[in-house]
């Protein structure tokens, strides 16, 4: 008998161990899709701050020196020696690359030579001179015999003076020879050649003063009416990310470019010479304002909405309310924005809300928390 109950329920077993597991596995997925589906999302959530946040805006644009100056000769010759290259350092008046001087010290010795023999022909004729003067007084010459001295004496003075005049020209030609840089700075192009010949105007060299150094910074039309010239600006250099340099608008240009819609700002700045560019790339960010004492929350909160913006606002019971904002001041390098709205210090707002709606129901989670199932981060 007890073979046959024993027997009985096995075979019960048997005839509904596959529904039996079948109902299992589908109360276990109706309970996992339950969660799924009807938990409260996570989102991220940040904490609304007080504090101070300066404005900006930001352009781009190439560095460029005040004074860009083109060494040239001014008479033509041959390039005898080079003695500056790019990258070097010059003074104003420094000799960068002299000429051959065979010619015009060779016209200088011919012109030296004849003023020395047009002042030992004037010497003559002044000794003649005064020797007519004295027969003059002693009655042995006329004074018509005499005046022929007298001119020959001023055609001989006169030949002096042409021969001087002469003889400096071919100094001043000589030293025509020793092409200076007239500004002190940076030479950022070199285009002599030694022994090549040149012509007067042709640029042999050109240096860059560095003592006004800005960015031709390019900035969209709708920043123009915030800068005012004397504002602070911060410039970082390609390359040199890690190390922004403080600066100033130094003037802004009265014309815009129609074609880009761009306004252009003069933003000088301090570099060592030996560090300076020319054409290099740069960012400016130029200070048009600031919010003191105002709301300070992320740029990733808040969303814009038609014309205005929002925020995405946990109340308590970790339910979500949708909160008109007007953001005050902002900075294209921060990600930190001041606003205005119905938000107070320590309120907890969502972070990159797309999908979210008001009145939704969710589990807050700050950056590196766990989320928070009753209302707490």
């Amino acid at each position: 008998m007890k073979q046959e109950r024993s027997d009985t329920r096995r075979g019960l077993w048997r005839r509904f161990r596959g529904p039996l597991i079948g109902l299992a596995v589908v109360a276990m997925l109706i309970a996992a899709l339950k969660i799924m589906v009807f938990r409260p999302p996570v989102v991220m959530v940040a904490t609304v701050t007080v504090g101070d946040l300066a404005a900006e805006v930001e352009g781009t644009g190439t560095v460029t020196a005040d004074i860009l100056a083109d060494v040239a000769p001014k008479i033509t010759g041959r390039v005898e020696q080079v003695f500056a290259n790019e990258g070097d350092a010059v003074q104003r008046w420094q000799i960068v690359a002299p000429l051959d001087q065979t010619d015009s010290r060779s016209a200088l010795d011919a012109a030296r030579a004849r003023l020395a023999a047009a002042k030992a022909t004037a010497g003559e004729r002044q000794r003649e001179w005064n020797r007519e003067k004295t027969l003059i007084q002693t009655g042995a010459v006329s004074t018509e015999d005499a005046q022929q001295y007298e001119e020959r004496l001023s055609v001989a003075q006169k030949a002096v003076e042409a021969a001087a005049a002469e003889s400096r020209t071919a100094e001043y030609n000589l030293s025509l020879t020793q092409v200076p840089s007239l500004v002190s700075g940076i030479v950022t192009r070199r285009w002599a050649v030694l022994g090549e010949s040149v012509v007067p105007g042709q640029r042999m060299f050109t240096v860059a003063d560095t003592h006004v150094i800005y960015v031709n910074t390019h900035l969209d039309q709708d920043s123009s009416g915030k800068l005012r010239q004397g504002e602070a600006a911060t410039v970082v250099l390609r390359g040199r990310e890690s190390q922004p340099l403080m600066g100033r608008v130094l003037r802004i240009s009265p014309q815009a470019d129609a074609a880009t819609e761009e306004t252009v700002a003069e933003v000088a700045f301090t570099i060592p010479p030996d560090e300076f560019q020319l054409d290099q790339w740069a960012n400016v960010y130029i200070r048009v304002g600031e919010a003191r004492h105002a709301l300070i929350v992320p740029r990733a909160a808040v969303m814009p909405m038609g014309k205005g913006k929002f925020v995405f606002v946990v109340d308590a019971g970790n339910v979500l309310r949708r909160e008109a904002v007007v953001v005050l001041a902002e900075s294209p390098r921060r990600p930190m924005v001041a606003i205005a709205g119905g938000l107070h210090n320590g309120d907890r707002m969502v972070l990159m809300p797309m999908g979210r709606k008001a009145g939704e129901r969710v589990r807050p989670q700050a950056a590196g928390g766990m989320p928070d199932e009753e209302g707490g981060t």
